[in-house]
């Protein structure tokens, strides 16, 4: 499943990854960078963001993990990323993919 969340800058989207994550302890969350995990998720919640540079690198924090979600906090990647992330997470069934991101166009 892909969704795809589009809000308004400052309207609450990293808080709502937040507390979906705390209900839901399979659930991983992708970020564009380091600072945004240190800076905007709480400490026990850190262990499952992960900050994606490539779509191998977010390949090689997986591997081994159980998850069911995986939500994406600010979709501020490059196009060719975005699509090899949701083409080979959509061939599984088994994997959820939630975006949260604005839209600037």
């Amino acid at each position: 499943m892909l969704e795809l969340n589009n809000q308004n800058r400052g309207s609450g989207k990293t808080t709502k990854v937040i507390e979906l994550m705390e209900q839901d302890e399979s659930a991983l969350c992708l970020v564009p960078n380091s600072m945004i995990k240190r800076s905007l998720f709480p400490k026990e919640l850190q262990k499952r963001v992960i900050s994606a540079k490539s779509f191998k690198n977010v390949y090689d924090e997986l591997q081994g993990r159980r998850y069911n979600k995986i939500y994406i906090d600010e979709l501020l990647y490059s196009n060719f990323f975005i699509a090899e992330l949701f083409y080979n997470f959509g061939r599984r069934s088994d994997i959820s993919i939630i975006v949260y991101g604005t839209d600037n166009s």
